[in-house]
């Protein structure tokens, strides 16, 4: 069961979402959205929520934090900030993996000299929500094929039951599991109903242009 101060960090700020007609990256629909961004507008909600992603791990035992492109930078700071308040030696460094600077290629590679922290060290990775589990996974195999072992995954919220299997047999820990009910776009109630798509949140706009494109 969810932490009931944990969730109401996560309405307060207006990341909980419902009542409207959401397209996710998946492709797939729903009536209820968890908008991530707006945790990332405050930095003291990101700060704790950040610790309490960190509070499961020994800080000693955490060499690098790494989280994928855009909001798993912002993750990854924080976490490894919170473990080396707790550390006593050493560091513990933040880092991320990124995409193909022409956004063409959808594989995550480590840049910037990052893939010099990787080898032989205790990785934690850090995402904000999982759906399917797709990306994290392919940032976790990135880790290990740099030498990296992967202790952990930790995130925001776990809204598609992903299990570890589906990441690689690595440990999940989340800070809230919330359980949506999405359509496909052929099977999607809303869409028979013809209620608007959210262009504001979501891949709406993009869903949309295609279809116009299409038809």
């Amino acid at each position: 069961m969810n932490d009931p101060k944990i969730m109401q960090i996560f309405a307060d700020a207006g990341a909980v979402i419902s009542d409207s007609h959401f397209v996710y990256s998946s492709g797939r629909h729903s009536s209820v959205y968890i908008n991530k961004d707006a945790l990332y507008l405050h930095t003291e909600v990101i700060a704790q929520l950040c610790s309490m992603l960190a509070q499961p791990f020994e800080a000693e035992q955490i060499d690098v934090v790494v989280g994928p492109v855009l909001g798993g930078i912002v993750l990854s700071q924080w976490v490894a900030h919170a473990l080396n308040v707790r550390r006593s030696l050493g560091e513990t460094l933040s880092v991320y993996a990124e995409k193909g600077a022409d956004g063409t290629d959808k594989k995550f590679f480590f840049g910037r000299g990052y893939d010099k922290h990787i080898a032989g060290k205790n990785i934690l990775v850090v995402e904000d929500v999982l759906t399917t589990g797709g990306s994290v996974r392919q940032v976790i195999d990135l880790v290990r094929r740099q030498g990296g072992n992967v202790v952990g995954l930790s995130a925001l919220c776990n809204r598609g039951n992903v299990q570890p299997a589906d990441v690689g047999d690595v440990p999940i820990h989340t800070l809230i599991k919330i359980t949506l009910q999405t359509y496909s776009e052929s099977e999607c109630p809303f869409c028979q109903q013809q209620v608007p798509i959210n262009t504001e949140l979501g891949k709406g706009r993009a869903f949309l242009a295609r279809q116009k494109a299409v038809g």
